[in-house]
């Protein structure tokens, strides 16, 4: 999903996902060319974040790490960023 991002917020509304165990990634591509940039040494030049608030080390983290079951009720959830 692509979402604007109004006072260093954004809201995201799934539907019709059915129960199971989910991970979510998310970033914030302030150029808008639909990829994480980084640096020559890999490190990412805009925001990004993990459900569960998983630590991002040498890549992504684990699906264990930044997974989280879904009941299929509505459940909200908040992901900081990290630049």
């Amino acid at each position: 999903m692509i979402i604007k991002v109004l006072d260093k917020q954004a809201r995201c509304d799934f539907e019709d996902i059915p129960p199971g165990t989910y991970a979510l990634a998310v970033i914030h591509d302030e150029n808008m060319n639909g990829k994480l940039d980084a640096n020559w040494l890999g490190v990412p030049t805009e925001g990004y974040g993990f459900s569960n608030d998983a630590k991002a080390l040498l890549g992504a983290p684990s699906f264990s790490a930044a997974g989280f079951p879904y009941s299929g009720r509505n459940l909200e959830m908040t992901i900081s960023l990290h630049y």
